[in-house]
């Protein structure tokens, strides 16, 4: 009897935000063969499209600000997109084509962008083709990135003003309109196998490499309260002392901006394999990527490589899916492997025991930087039977098979929300073992 029921609404009511996304397109394309070659006829594509992409939402005034999971505010904003492009095949010769791309875009955030692309193919004989691809590629802010209102979530962080203490703070996180797009440049070589001694099998690789400026991109509370103690007043902008709306006497805003540069790099591989098994075909399939380069240069803060990173927001140095399926008159079975490789909490710490240099923001000190892989494997079945006419198709599956836990990854330097995993969950999996069963049918 102490709480008004006002009072219980509050703490017991459920926070929501109803946010409505419109896009409204206008697109005309047109594809033909425009003459012919002795390798074949030229083929040409042009299109142009109109775009309009809006937000809007609405949010109760009991739930704009205040507690733990609220203080949720409706976005607000919208932009328009035009573009033309061409495209054109030709094939130079037998076993060699070359296609081609250019498109222009008008946004009404960022202005004028030109794009384009140019490929190679090249197939010597049937058993091999050699691919090939150099681009310029663009990403304009999303409506989320421009226009986000802002919601607002408790955390703790080390303050270095404050002899380095763990004390709590209110993030908040904001669109910013200002935002240009991202430019790529990017390119690509790989190759294709179908031996013929082997018939259905398909091996391929191919390489990337890719080099973006002005990628969008935040930095963390942690990182941008250091940089302010230490000086830098574009950091210190961000920071807010003293009591705010949040009860906390710390805010720190974390608004997206664009990042200087950003350079991936890696390998693609994929292969299939299909054989007739008894009076059944049996089909296997792997797929494999290996990261070799992820650099962020920002500008501001140290730059890092994250490949091999297994903690959130880094990317490990494999990521692999292996499938093995068995068909037989209406019935499948399905085996799939799937797995990451072990990494570390991050390539700029050190890693030591005793006599450890001094723990810096660029280089931190640690006892254990090592994070497990991991390996699941999934199984799914499925039959199909016809009933008064209708064919229904019977299924059931089961994930991570032997209900392998994720490994613990610790958050910091500060810690974390109280509802956030201690693991990867982009890379782990959270719920254990899973099952789903149902039927398909066509009406």
């Amino acid at each position: 009897g102490v709480a008004s029921q006002a009072a219980l609404h509050y703490v017991l009511g459920n926070p929501y935000r109803n946010q409505k996304f419109e896009q409204d397109v206008f697109a005309a394309n047109l594809s033909f063969d425009a003459f012919s070659l002795p390798a074949g006829p030229v083929s040409i594509a042009i299109g142009g499209e109109h775009r309009r992409e809006k937000v809007s939402g609405e949010v109760a005034p009991e739930f704009r600000s205040g507690w733990f999971v609220g203080n949720f505010l409706p976005s607000f904003g919208s932009y328009d997109v035009t573009e033309g492009y061409v495209e054109l095949l030709v094939p130079v010769m037998e076993g060699l084509d070359l296609n081609g791309a250019v498109r222009g875009t008008e946004y009404s955030t960022s202005g004028f962008v030109t794009t384009w692309k140019a490929g190679i193919t090249f197939e010597p004989i049937p058993d091999v083709r050699f691919r090939a691809t150099r681009s310029r590629d663009i990403r304009a802010p999303n409506l989320g990135e421009l226009y986000t209102a802002g919601s607002t979530r408790i955390n703790v962080l080390i303050d270095p003003t404050q002899n380095n203490a763990s004390v709590q703070f209110a993030g908040t996180t904001r669109g910013n309109p200002l935002l240009g797009p991202e430019r790529a440049d990017q390119w690509g070589a790989g190759i294709v196998l179908r031996p013929r001694f082997i018939p259905s099998f398909v091996l391929s690789a191919d390489y990337y490499d890719i080099k973006i400026k002005d990628a969008i991109g935040s930095v963390a509370a942690q990182t941008i309260v250091e940089r302010c103690a230490e000086g830098v007043q574009a950091f210190c902008t961000a920071v807010v002392r003293g009591p705010n709306a949040f009860g906390n006497n710390l805010q720190v805003f974390e608004s997206p901006f664009n990042f200087a540069s950003q350079h991936a790099q890696g390998i693609d591989f994929e292969s299939s394999y299909r054989v007739p098994l008894g009076a059944g075909d049996l089909t296997l399939r792997a797929m494999a990527t290996r990261y070799i380069k992820n650099y962020f240069d920002n500008g501001i803060e140290a730059p890092n490589d994250t490949v091999g990173q297994n903690a959130p927001g880094g990317t490990p140095k494999w990521l692999y899916r292996i499938q093995g399926t068995y068909s037989i008159d209406g019935f499948t079975f399905n085996l799939t492997g799937r797995g990451v490789s072990s990494g570390v909490y991050d390539n700029s710490f050190v890693e030591c025991a005793s006599g450890c240099p001094a723990s810096t923001v660029t280089n931190r000190t640690i006892a254990d930087n090592s994070i497990d892989g991991a390996f699941y494997l999934d199984a799914a079945m499925s039959f199909d039977v016809e009933v008064s006419g209708r064919e229904l198709e019977f299924f059931v599956s089961a994930n991570n098979l032997f209900d392998k836990d994720p490994p613990v990854v610790a958050p910091g330097p500060a810690g974390s929300a109280y509802a956030t995993p201690a693991t990867n969950q982009s890379l782990y999996d959270l719920l254990g073992r899973t099952y789903r069963a149902g039927v398909r049918f066509k009406l």
